[in-house]
């Protein structure tokens, strides 16, 4: 069964721009089934583990790791489900209450992140982050969780997460059109999307469960 943009599953209504060139990530209003996703694009920081801040300015596309998430109205912790993505680098620029750490397979802290989360204005609690960590060498198909904590408590997506998530994307102008939430159950791999999502000819289907598989590192 092939499944259209036009479905009744949950979908961003508008896209995602991801600039070939430019200041990391414009994002247009882009609508969380969740929580609004909020532009984050002058959020910058140094992470741990040898990503220095001049990075975070480059404004090539590099293999960065998609981490997005936020907290409820209740200030609970979730996370989105993390893809590998070529996009030019955006981070935190200060630190706080918020920690967005990567563990790898045997155990090593591959990344993390302190920083503040995003406030917003006239809402009912909750907020949302979006941040392109550049992949560092070595990391190729060992990332085996992701946790958020907060002064709320914590969310973790790992190996056993089964929160299938699609995005079609124009491989060449890296514009998103869509982004498909709730996937079936069934829909279990790279192959399972490709082979189950309806798209235009020469868009490219991106897919997670909550940690990208061993496919999506060399895509």
């Amino acid at each position: 069964m092939k499944i259209p943009h036009g479905t009744g599953f949950r979908m961003a209504t508008q896209v995602l721009l991801l600039l070939a060139a430019g200041s990391a990530l414009e994002a247009q209003g882009a609508e969380s089934t969740r929580t609004d996703l909020r532009d984050t694009h002058n959020a910058r920081s140094q992470p741990s583990h040898e990503v220095g801040a001049s990075t975070a300015r480059d404004t090539i596309p590099i293999q960065s790791l998609l981490l997005w998430g936020g907290i409820d109205a209740d200030r609970v912790p979730f996370l989105e489900p993390v893809f590998v993505i070529d996009a030019p680098p955006s981070l935190p620029d200060a630190t706080g209450d918020y920690r967005l750490a990567g563990q790898g397979d045997d155990g090593s802290v591959l990344f993390s992140l302190d920083f503040e989360m995003p406030v917003i204005a006239d809402g009912d609690g909750s907020s949302s982050f979006l941040f392109m960590l550049p992949v560092q060498p070595g990391w190729e198909g060992r990332l085996a969780s992701v946790t958020l904590t907060g002064p709320g408590g914590s969310a973790t997506l790992d190996e056993d997460s089964r929160r299938p998530m699609a995005i079609v994307r124009d491989p060449d102008t890296r514009r998103i059109r869509a982004i498909l939430r709730d996937l079936p159950p069934s829909i279990e791999t790279q192959a399972d999307a490709d082979e189950a999502v309806d798209r235009d000819p020469g868009t490219e289907v991106l897919f997670s469960r909550g940690i990208p598989g061993p496919g999506a590192w060399r895509r």
